[in-house]
């Protein structure tokens, strides 16, 4: 790797996570595509140096706008298609057209001949359709001259407090160094085996004032309480983001009974609904990680979203902590939007763990880093 910094392009860059974590291990991200204006938006306000592409992946001609961008190499092509077809908790319809988006990833590839790629989607990506399409991205890789190493990683392993697997496939050209999946740094018991205990829910939030009802807060409740929360407020003196729903009467009592760690199971029978899952109304232990958080971590029906001591669901402003953006980190769009770009953000610590590990493989990491 002779020039540094290294130059990565990323496809289906939603509102920017993985971006975050390419930018903090060293890469310059000069090339974007994503498709919904709200995220796009919300990533062009952070990532003010990247050239975005807010259009359909398919329409993109990839080399041309390489060149466009002043891009001579590329260093790594990053991204994960739109996940939902492959979802565990969806359709699992073969056929579903989103499945066909990892195609587009491909036709990138070819187009770009990047060093190294980055492909990362949801934990049942692996294993769906008895391995069909997972295995197909492996040969395809291969075919273009890519090795690979491929696992599913834990974010909670890596010091998220959040329990969240994604997926993850690195490939590297032939006559490249191999690169290796990057390994925990974070585990249940701790110093075991040389391991940072995990970071709980309440680890991210502690210094998050209360708010009630309808309210908000600009104002931190105290200085940061670990190294986390200082990473990400870092010269944020402005709180943003931080707000509660308006709930009517019904839902302010459901609120107040459902205890802690509890459920919709420990709600009198005239409150529950006539059918649902055992996760809803369901209050967040604080001290684990959180579980993982989805685009409606702000509806207190969805799965496990309630604060562990408020009756409330979590604020924009704990959904971003728990996903690891930075407090200075701007989002476009109402509320219902801002919590869908971050409930389906790749959390930034998997950007930065998988970027070292390539940069580190390379044997050219460079003194000089480019600023998070």
């Amino acid at each position: 790797m002779s020039n540094y910094p290294p130059i990565a392009v990323e496809l289906f860059a939603g509102a920017g996570g993985l971006s975050i974590g390419l930018c903090r291990a060293g890469f310059t991200v000069a090339l974007a595509n994503e498709i919904e204006p709200d995220f796009a938006a919300t990533y062009c306000s952070n990532h003010r140096g990247t050239k975005m592409l807010v259009s359909d992946v398919r329409s993109i001609h990839f080399a041309r706008e390489a060149k466009a961008a002043g891009i001579e190499r590329v260093v790594l092509l990053a991204g994960g298609p739109p996940c939902q077809g492959f979802s565990t908790v969806g359709s699992k319809k073969f056929h579903d057209p989103r499945n066909s988006l990892f195609h587009e990833y491909l036709r990138a590839v070819k187009e770009l001949e990047p060093d190294y790629v980055l492909f990362e989607n949801v934990s049942g990506f692996k294993n769906l359709y008895e391995g069909i399409i997972y295995n197909l991205l492996l040969s395809e890789l291969d075919s273009l001259g890519y090795k690979t190493a491929s696992g599913v990683l834990e974010a909670a392993d890596f010091g998220l407090p959040q329990f969240r697997q994604r997926t993850i496939v690195i490939g590297w050209r032939s006559r490249l160094i191999p690169v290796c999946l990057p390994q925990p740094t974070h585990g249940v018991s701790g110093d075991l085996f040389g391991l940072r205990p995990r970071l709980t829910l309440i680890d991210a939030i502690s210094d998050l004032p209360a708010i009630g009802v309808s309210e908000s807060a600009s104002h931190y409740h105290c200085d940061p309480a670990n190294d986390y929360q200082r990473v990400l407020r870092r010269h944020t003196t402005e709180l943003t983001e931080h707000n509660a729903a308006c709930y009517g009467d019904k839902m302010q009592e459901i609120l107040r009974l459902v205890p802690p760690g509890g459920s919709v199971e420990d709600l009198p029978e005239r409150l529950r609904p006539k059918s649902y899952f055992k996760n809803t109304y369901a209050r967040l232990l604080p001290d684990v990680p959180s579980p993982t958080i989805t685009r409606n971590f702000g509806t207190p029906s969805s799965s496990r979203c309630i604060h562990p001591y408020q009756n409330r669901a979590l604020s924009t402003r704990e959904g971003a902590r728990l996903q690891g953006f930075p407090d200075s980190y701007l989002f476009t769009g109402s509320k219902t939007s801002k919590n869908l770009q971050i409930g389906n953000a790749v959390p930034p610590i998997f950007g930065e763990v998988i970027a070292n590990a390539i940069l580190s493989s390379s044997g050219a990491r460079s003194s000089e880093r480019v600023a998070a």
